[in-house]
């Protein structure tokens, strides 16, 4: 992530768009609603109430959740901190429907229902993991790409670029006014795997 002011060329973050007595304000009380707000003429992403950065990515203001104080944290060491997919516990890599999960019994569905729900978390909300020491986040459809979508070379790897567009992508989701989204690209960029990818996890 940016410092306040920096820019690259993909997207530059912005400050003071929302008056930091407004935002802690609604941070405290989880009150910013998913969807574009015309008083700050923002599109928020976050589903959680609370928001964080604001960045700008082609003309359009994107309101990120607010970063937690934990990430998803493997390594202490920041130049092993990336982005890592975990395999799908053994026990649960047996089951293929929903017919089989209702045949296990109640301690196996217990064991596991915590793990579950966190993933389906993840897929609404998104999450945040440490990138090189940096607090990043994801959208849950990202998430639904990278660690449970599989494609012609395994599983994806995480690409700033990629973010960029899921960032973008769930803006025009998120903002009511949209009617969705123009995307220029290279042949072998991934996006038909992430296009299926996302109708799968809708």
């Amino acid at each position: 992530m940016l410092k306040e002011g920096q820019n690259n060329e993909l997207y530059r973050l912005l400050n003071n768009v929302v008056p930091k007595s407004v935002l802690s304000n609604k941070n405290r009380n989880r009150s910013w609603i998913y969807g574009y707000n015309s008083k700050y003429d923002i599109v928020v992403i976050s589903k959680t109430g609370e928001i964080g950065d604001v960045i700008e990515v082609s003309g359009l203001k994107i309101a990120l959740p607010k970063a937690p104080k934990e990430c998803i944290q493997r390594h202490t060491d920041k130049k092993q901190q990336y982005w890592e997919r975990q395999d799908i516990p053994k026990q649960l890599s047996k089951i293929q429907s929903i017919f089989q999960w209702n045949e296990m019994p109640s301690e196996f569905k217990s064991r596991w229902v915590d793990y579950i729900e966190q993933e389906f978390d993840y897929r609404e909300e998104g999450c945040w993991f440490m990138n090189r020491g940096v607090p990043t986040y994801i959208t849950g459809a990202h998430y639904m790409y990278l660690q449970w979508t599989n494609i012609d070379v395994g599983y994806p790897d995480y690409r700033e670029a990629n973010r960029l567009l899921y960032i973008f992508w769930e803006a025009c989701k998120a903002d009511k006014r949209s009617f969705g989204m123009t995307y220029l690209k290279i042949r072998r960029s991934g996006f038909s795997f992430m296009s299926s990818s996302e109708c799968v996890n809708t």
